[in-house]
């Protein structure tokens, strides 16, 4: 699912996410972080990018696998994407229930 929302990350001495902070809910990275470049929807802020403006296309974009460290009514483990966005802060992009995906494709 598309979520979008800002969160709170805590990064390995390497630069990885290792903990995530989303909806009060502290999450636990369980996987290999997997970096990769995603792009910027540009074209649905603007009309045409802005010549010789410095505009990033690409952003830092983080896979990881994770589970809540902490009790919750709503258990959602699964994989998620992070994106470190231009300013430094950070954005849950999207998210994959492991129990959906079983529900969905078993």
């Amino acid at each position: 699912m598309i979520v979008g929302e800002p969160i709170e990350v805590e990064l390995s001495p390497d630069g990885a996410p290792v903990r995530f902070l989303w909806r009060n809910v502290r999450y636990g990275v369980t996987s290999a972080p997997e970096p990769w470049l995603g792009r910027t929807a540009w074209w649905r802020s603007t009309t045409r990018a802005p010549r010789g403006a410095g505009v990033r296309f690409e952003r830092e974009m983080w896979r990881v696998d994770a589970v809540p460290l902490q009790g919750t009514r709503v258990r959602l483990d699964g994989s998620f994407d992070l994106a470190r966005l231009p300013d430094g802060s950070w954005q849950l992009d999207e998210a994959w229930d492991d129990e959906l995906e079983v529900r969905l494709f078993a």
